[in-house]
């Protein structure tokens, strides 16, 4: 079952919500897989989106080179 992406302002608040750090980079690193498939599958209806939560993660600091 393939589990669909965040919405920026889902991923904003689950984020936020995270107890520990821990938790905030799980959060982080499962968004980061979906927004790498969906740029390896050339979905570009939402890609505007994933660029968007791509930006707020790099200015959290969290590597988002793959978005180059």
């Amino acid at each position: 079952m393939v589990v669909p992406s965040l919405k920026l302002q889902d991923l904003i608040e689950e984020i936020r919500g995270a107890k520990t750090q821990a938790q905030e980079r799980e959060v982080i690193q499962k968004e980061c897989a979906h927004i790498r498939a969906s740029f390896r599958d050339g979905d570009p209806v939402h890609r505007h989106r994933q660029l968007a939560k791509l930006l707020y993660v790099h200015m959290l600091g969290y590597p988002a080179h793959f978005g180059q």
